[in-house]
C-alpha cells in the first residue's frame, strides 16, 4: 500500500483515505482533526467578514445565527451517534466539548464555570473572531444577536427540555477577559 505521502492516478474515494489514515500514527490524526478545524474557522470568519462587508454588521449577524442554527444541528446529531450519548448534562457537555463552534486549537479558550445535575454556565474568554477583530480594531461582533441560535440548537438537539440563555456577549458593555458566558439548564417538566 502507497502512503498518504504517495499517491498515483485513481479514483479517490472514502475507503481509499480511510485506509491511509487507519496507517497513520495518532499525532498525525490529530494534526490532521487540528488543520480541519483551523481550515473551518478561516472559512467561517472570511465568509462572515464579506457579508457584514457588503451587507451590514446586522445582516451578517442574523445570516450567521441562520447558518449555526443548521450547521449545530448536524455537528449535535453526529456527535451524540459517534459518541452515543444519552440526552443528560454530561451529554451536552460532551457536545460543547467536541462539536466544531468550540475547538480550542482554532483559537479559542473557553471554560465550564459550573456543571451540575441539570445546569451547565460555559465561558468563552477567547475566540478567533474576537482575536481577529480585536486586531483589526474592529468593533466586535454583536455575538448576543449570531450565536444564540447556535447554542439553542447545540443543547435542544441533545434533549429539547434545554432551555438556553446568553448571560453576556457583545454588544454588552465588555467585560475583560469574557468574550461571551451561556448558562443550559436542563428543565423538569
Amino acid at each position: 500500500m502507497l502512503s498518504v505521502y504517495e499517491t498515483e492516478p485513481g479514483k479517490v474515494s472514502w475507503e481509499m483515505l480511510q485506509s491511509e489514515l487507519l496507517e497513520q500514527p495518532k499525532e498525525v490524526l490529530i494534526g490532521l482533526i487540528n488543520a480541519w478545524a483551523k481550515n473551518y474557522w478561516s472559512n467561517q470568519g472570511y465568509w462572515l467578514l464579506f457579508v457584514e462587508r457588503d451587507f451590514g454588521t446586522d445582516s451578517a449577524a442574523r445570516l450567521d445565527g441562520e447558518i449555526w442554527e443548521y450547521m449545530a444541528k448536524a455537528q449535535a446529531h453526529r456527535l451524540i451517534k459517534a459518541f452515543k450519548l444519552g440526552k443528560d448534562v454530561q451529554a451536552l457537555a460532551t457536545v460543547l466539548k467536541y462539536c466544531a463552534a468550540q475547538w480550542v486549537t482554532a483559537g479559542f479558550e473557553w471554560e465550564f464555570l459550573e456543571i451540575t445535575d441539570n445546569k451547565i454556565i460555559m465561558q468563552v474568554n477567547k475566540c478567533p473572531m474576537g482575536t481577529f477583530r480585536d486586531s483589526q480594531n474592529l468593533p466586535l461582533f454583536p455575538c448576543k444577536i449570531g450565536a444564540p441560535p447556535l447554542y439553542i440548537a447545540l443543547a435542544t438537539t441533545v434533549n429539547p427540555k434545554f432551555k438556553t440563555t446568553c448571560l453576556h456577549a457583545h454588544p454588552d458593555e465588555r467585560v475583560e477577559g469574557v468574550m461571551c458566558r451561556w448558562e443550559f439548564i436542563l428543565e423538569e417538566n
